[in-house]
């Protein structure tokens, strides 16, 4: 039996299921698990499969572990980010040598990935931050893989072969939804970040539910329909997919529809808030996201269900029925929620290239990233060909909707979203996400905003200046002097009687 120089570490689903996944395609990986016995469940389970043999189960500590796969090779960790991730890799790091590479493949914070590959600079060893995104399915058949690490070298010479043979791959071209995204944090960044577009994706389809449901009235299994065939046209994602089939699924008693009896309080696990944290935080300004952070604070306000109940018996807002055509809504909807995506993959896009700059990942390769999305993971989408497309034609594009197929989209179908906000606002429907994309892509592209009178209001009471525009719009600039070319800055002594005017350079 072949030697393995690999080993997943990490025995729950995720970790066996992967562990399933390299030796289907021919690798050899040890299976190790700090609990001895879910080790030996995670290799019986799975002894009779044709590619059992290049399974390796190691029992015992990880000394057992290292002494299989040897000090110098390839460490898998596939365990519950934070301190369970930590406490493996300080059990490891000492029994290492100069060659070995560990792969965090956990959902981890990607500042936590930015330390420990600094703790690893010197060392020899190399670490690596990998997102991996697909689910327990995906991890066997194929996920979508985002590493970063401290080079694309080591990338290619160690895991560029392993990780493109396991990773899914996309539908429209075969390619392995796998690439080498950036330095240190940079794939774990780029996960969080599909994890937050993926926090808007899941918002908007809910939003569009409650339309269904609560201004039109239709049952359940009616709205599975309308799913199943918007899959069939420009909505066609994974998402969809499982939303159809999560709306025709009957409950354990076969009468009622299952999505009607499931509690009204999402979940969260932080990477979605983790994504609001750092679009809030860089040097360089906020970078909005303002339907990812709706579809956040909507999962947030469902958690407090209690108190929903006893405000609903104080006020009573109910919903109220669409007096409008059903067909005409429905055909508006699909083409809403088509824009109300596009917004939603812009801001996650921006970020990412903000982020990339400040951080140091390196030039990020939008087109790329956009292609690994297309198969394996949660977000996969049929419009991510044309995202890619978009990219691969103009690395250098302002924003995701200034691309030709989407800015036509936009042109076009505008209206489809502007009534279908209008129709759930008469109806009665909370539409978060839906209301913040559409205010997001006017807000975009209007040259002119109401920022203005925040400014003049900020220079009132805390004097904190202005810059003013000429009679052509044009920023004033300085003519002279250390400062030629620069914005001129004002302020105004709004406290005395005749309010000077003042250069504040």
């Amino acid at each position: 039996m072949a030697k393995p120089k690999m080993a997943m570490i990490g025995m729950a689903v995720m970790g066996r299921n992967f562990a399933q996944n390299f030796a289907s395609k021919g690798f050899d990986i040890a299976m190790f698990n700090r609990t001895t016995s879910r080790t030996e469940e995670a290799y019986e389970a799975c002894k009779n499969e044709p590619y059992a043999d290049k399974l390796h189960p190691v029992l015992g500590d990880i000394k057992n572990l290292v002494k299989t796969v040897g000090a110098d090779g390839t460490y898998l960790v596939m365990v519950k980010a934070g301190a369970g991730t930590q406490a493996c890799i300080d059990q490891l790091k000492p029994l290492l040598k100069k060659g070995a590479i560990i792969v965090d493949c956990a959902n981890s914070y990607w500042p936590d990935t930015v330390r420990r590959h600094e703790e690893f600079l010197g060392s020899g060893i190399d670490f690596f931050g990998a997102g991996v995104s697909g689910g327990e399915e995906g991890a066997k058949l194929g996920p979508s893989i985002m590493p970063g690490g401290p080079n694309r070298t080591v990338y290619n010479k160690r895991l560029k072969k392993p990780l493109e043979a396991v990773a899914a791959n996309a539908p429209s071209d075969g390619k392995p939804c796998v690439t080498f995204i950036g330095k240190h944090g940079a794939g774990h960044f780029v996960k969080m970040v599909h994890n937050g577009i993926e926090y808007g994706d899941m918002q908007l389809i809910a939003e569009a539910y409650d339309v269904m449901s609560g201004a039109l009235g239709m049952k359940a299994g009616e709205i599975g329909d309308v799913f199943a065939r918007w899959n069939t046209g420009i909505l066609n994602s994974f998402l969809i997919e499982i939303t159809a089939e999560v709306m025709h699924q009957k409950d354990s008693s076969g009468r009622a529809s299952l999505v009607d009896r499931i509690l009204d309080e999402a979940k969260m696990k932080g990477t979605g808030t983790w994504t609001m944290m750092d679009s809030l935080s860089l040097d360089s300004g906020v970078e909005p996201l303002p339907t990812i952070y709706s579809a956040v604070e909507s999962r947030a306000i469902s958690a407090k269900k209690a108190e929903r109940v006893q405000m609903s018996r104080i006020i009573k807002l109910g919903k109220r029925k669409h007096k409008g055509d059903r067909k005409k809504l429905l055909k508006d909807l699909e083409k809403a929620l088509y824009l109300a995506k596009i917004a939603s993959y812009a801001q996650g896009i921006d970020l990412m290239q903000s982020a990339a700059s400040e951080y140091g990942f390196g030039g990020l390769d939008i087109g790329k990233i956009a292609s690994i999305w297309r198969a394996g993971c949660i977000i996969r989408a049929g419009f991510l060909d044309d995202i890619t497309r978009a990219y691969e034609s103009d690395p250098k594009l302002i924003n995701l909707m200034a691309a030709p197929v989407f800015q036509q989209a936009i042109q076009k179908n505008f209206g489809s979203l502007e009534r279908v906000c209008a129709a759930a606002n008469a109806s009665r429907v909370p539409f978060m996400a839906f209301d913040a994309s559409r205010n997001y892509i006017l807000q975009s592209v209007n040259a002119r905003l109401p920022a203005n009178v925040t400014q003049g209001q900020r220079d009132f009471f805390g004097a904190h200046t202005y810059r003013k525009i000429d009679a052509k719009g044009n920023t004033i600039l300085h003519e002279k002097g250390k400062l030629k070319g620069q914005p001129v800055t004002f302020h105004t002594h709004w406290m005395l009687d005749d309010r000077p005017e003042t250069i504040e350079d």
